[in-house]
This record gives C-alpha cells, structure tokens and sequence, in this order.
C-alpha cells in the first residue's frame, strides 16, 4: 500500500487544474469574452476612454451570434449604445477603433437600412439600435450615447 501512496502523491502533484475564468463585477460573459453596458451616455471619445480605464475597449461584433446576444441584452434598456466602428480616418471606409482592421475584413455587418447615410457628413461613428433588432445607424461622434465595452475573460487559469 506504500507505494500506491507514494504514487498517488507524485502523480496528483503533476496534476494541472483548470479554474473557470469569471468577469470583473458590472461585466457579463458571453463565449470568452465580457461585456460592460453602461450605465451613463459619453460622446465616442470620451465611452472609449472609459472601456480603456476598465481595461476594455469599445466592442468590435465579428458575428451574428455576439450581435444577437448584445442586441437581446441591450434590449432591457431600450437605447442606442455605442461600438466600435468609424469612419473619422477616412469618409465611408469603416474601420474598428481597437484593431484598425476595415469593417469589410471581419465577415459581419448588419446597417439599419438606408445607414450608413452621413448626414450633414458628420455621422462618423457607429450605434447599436437595440429597438431594431441590434442593427447599426451612423450618428455624430459628439453626441452622447449609451456604450459597450468588451475584454476577453480570463477563461481559464492553470494552477499547479
């Protein structure tokens, strides 16, 4: 019986544990990442500092499924929420603040129809329209709006 002890010992000591990741406290997790909706409205500028201070950024939706759920979750509060998307570089060429990469590059987008129409060419940024089905509408970066902010959750932690 010693040696099964002895070996019991060893080889639970090499034993790797996955610990569920959990997001920070006001951040719900979908897949794996978290989500923040907030609470107060800011202009672009200003929602994007706030997700930074959060250690997040303004989300960037790169499928169907994460536009669905933030579309459905949002829906609650019944408002427009800031993401990611501007064209501020260059008109008509939208491109996701944290990544830089072009809208046409990630495979999903969902404009209200009619959108993006740049009225008065000052609509340069993007809102999330949870009364229609979490489609997207240009609006003017100064005006305040609910935002989103996401960070990827700590999915997975190895002890031992």
């Amino acid at each position: 019986m010693g040696s099964l002890y002895v070996f019991m010992i060893l080889f639970s000591s090499s034993l790797v544990f996955v610990a569920d990741g959990s997001c920070p406290n006001g951040w719900i997790r979908h897949g794996t990442t978290c989500y923040h909706f907030s609470h107060d409205t800011e202009p672009m500028l200003l929602a994007g500092i706030a997700c930074q201070q959060m250690d997040g950024a303004l989300v960037e939706i790169e499928s169907k499924d994460e536009n669905v759920y933030l579309a459905a979750h949002g829906k609650d509060l019944n408002t427009y929420y800031f993401i990611g998307l501007t064209d501020l570089q260059e008109e008509t060429v939208w491109v996701w603040n944290g990544s830089k990469r072009p809208l046409t590059t990630t495979g999903y987008i969902t404009w209200r129809p009619g959108e993006p129409n740049s009225v008065g060419s000052d609509e340069n940024c993007v809102v999330m329209d949870t009364h229609n089905s979490g489609q997207w509408v240009d609006v003017a970066c100064h005006t305040s709006f609910h935002y989103i902010c996401e960070k990827k959750d700590t999915e997975s932690e190895i002890i031992g």
